[in-house]
């Protein structure tokens, strides 16, 4: 291994990113944050649509945030204050920091 691969992986343990491993090439891992303005509803949902067609559902309450680990670039989101958003919902891209 190459001292570089090890400090990559020093630094991503310490930021509590999970790395995963395809084959010899590490997946690129990012992070966004999810965050619910107060006085529209005491919970927000996000459902989040990763790119190999999985799906979650996130919720943070009023006034709060939530930061999701291990995404990658290309991944969605749709958001309600009313409920859970419906799979044919309209994606939004996440921003997030990789």
């Amino acid at each position: 291994m190459s001292g570089l691969w090890i400090s990559r992986m020093a630094a991503t343990a310490m930021l509590g990113v999970g790395v995963m491993i395809a084959g010899s090439s590490v997946a690129e891992a990012c992070t966004a944050r999810f965050t619910c303005n107060p006085g529209v509803s005491p919970t927000c949902w996000f459902r989040l649509f990763y790119r190999n067609g999985q799906t979650s559902v996130v919720t943070v309450p009023a006034g709060g945030q939530r930061r999701i680990f291990g995404l990658t670039p290309g991944d969605g989101y749709c958001s309600s204050n009313r409920g859970v958003p419906s799979i044919g919902c309209t994606t939004t891209r996440i921003r997030m920091a990789c």
